[in-house]
């Protein structure tokens, strides 16, 4: 097993320390020294050493947190490295002094103090596991779930409501900054993160995951293939935190009460069909779907459901997106409609609303009483023709939807002087 599924299930577990070991943990990032009597560990063949050895130990003060939840350290190194500029917006935040090298850590909460344990370089920055909190933050909690530490759907868990909302705001402004290239004092600050009482148990769709199931050695049909061979699925659940590996997730504390029951039904009515050697893709893995529109958990993609939202009716496919938090969307549209209907400096009030990335109608149908039009632009065109629908059903007659790239439509528009305000539903 790799070393960071260690990490992820034994963090947090305390260690006994000598003296000398007690005063390293003074400083921000300090080596720890290996124990003679510790067994040999064999590196991963892939394993790059550079800048740190595997499994190379330090303690470590957390600066910050990623937008995915992992923590940011920086260890003082030895000798400047230069430090290539990277492709994607994750390592961004890599780029500083090349004395500085930055590691990702899980389960941690800045300025606490960790020991971590490298098991991975790369280019511009290394993960390491999580092995002990030396010194804690107020903000830490016991996470709900069991599986919370290893289990790639929650990030958060450890870390209070209010502190978690903090810094999700911070975690916007900083886009804006770092990769929108604003400057914080050329536009308005974000607004802080609201949320509701529904803290758990509020998610009204999950798709968990299971492998490519194994076969029972010697079964193969003659043909060579396997159907209709028995065989055994594995984990059924989510991605391990910094793994590929799945994590089998029973019951989701974050999903509604119906989807969980339902969950259950579906996890044992899969493998009980690869037992019989009844699924219908034996050779591959799949992705489960439940969908709690209110009236029942669907598992089929492709059935039609209802909610309700504001006494506005939208009807979906089950495997379409839609806002998977329906205790905050009454939330959401007034938010946009009580913002859009603020007059412009010159006086004048906003008299069309263009919704991007509309999905199946929300904010323009959920806003069309407040303007003369809406207009919803959605590249997918299945999801256009259900705002189209849900328009209907609600009888409304002042939007309208438009399958197109928003980003190709606005390129070289220009709205000075119009009316007209843009909901960005990103």
């Amino acid at each position: 097993q790799a070393s960071h599924f260690f990490a992820t299930s034994g963090f947090g577990q305390s260690s006994e320390k000598s003296e000398s070991e007690e005063d390293k943990t003074e400083s921000t990032s300090v080596v720890l020294e290996e124990k003679s009597e510790q067994p040999a560990v064999k590196i991963p063949a892939k394993f790059k050493p550079h800048p740190f050895q595997y499994h190379q130990e330090f303690v470590v003060t957390i600066d910050s947190l990623t937008n995915l939840g992992f923590g940011i350290a920086r260890i003082d190194l030895d000798e400047p490295v230069d430090i290539p500029v990277p492709d994607n917006n994750e390592s961004d935040q890599t780029i500083n002094d090349p004395k500085k090298w930055v590691v990702f850590v899980p389960n941690v909460i800045p300025g606490e103090k960790a020991r971590i344990r490298i098991y991975r370089n790369y280019a511009t920055y290394s993960d390491a596991d999580l092995l002990e909190i030396v010194e804690a933050s107020p903000d830490r909690i016991e996470p709900k779930c069991e599986l919370a530490n290893i289990c790639g759907g929650c990030q958060y868990q450890h870390i209070t409501v209010d502190r978690q909302r903090e810094m999700k705001t911070m975690q916007v402004q900083e886009l804006f900054e770092r990769l929108g290239g604003m400057k914080a004092d050329e536009f308005p600050s974000v607004l802080p993160t609201l949320g509701t009482d529904e803290v758990f148990n509020y998610r009204s769709k999950i798709t968990p995951h299971y492998d490519a199931p194994l076969k029972k050695k010697g079964r193969k049909n003659k043909d060579g293939s396997y159907k209709g061979i028995p065989c055994e699925i594995g984990p059924i659940g989510f991605k391990e935190k910094a793994s590929r590996r799945l994590v089998d997730v029973p019951y989701c504390h974050i999903a509604t009460p119906d989807i969980n029951e339902a969950l259950a039904r579906v996890r044992d009515e899969r493998r009980e069909a690869a037992r019989e050697g009844k699924l219908k893709k034996p050779t591959k893995g799949a992705t489960l779907l439940l969908r709690d529109a209110g009236d029942g958990v669907e598992t089929d993609h492709n059935v039609y459901v209802k909610t309700t939202v504001k006494d506005l009716v939208f009807r979906f496919k089950a495997g379409n997106f839609f806002q998977n938090n329906p205790f905050m969307l009454p939330n959401m549209v007034d938010l946009v409609v009580d913002a859009a209907t603020v007059p412009s400096p010159s006086g004048k009030s906003m008299t069309h609303l263009i919704d991007c990335y509309c999905g199946s109608g929300l904010f323009a149908i959920g806003s069309s009483s407040s303007f003369e039009a809406c207009v919803g632009i959605e590249v997918n065109e299945m999801a256009v023709e259900e705002a189209r629908e849900n328009a209907a059903l609600n009888g409304i007659e002042n939007c309208a939807f438009v399958s197109a790239s928003a980003e190709a439509i606005f390129d070289p528009v220009t709205l000075e002087g119009r009316s007209d305000l843009i909901v960005g539903d990103f």
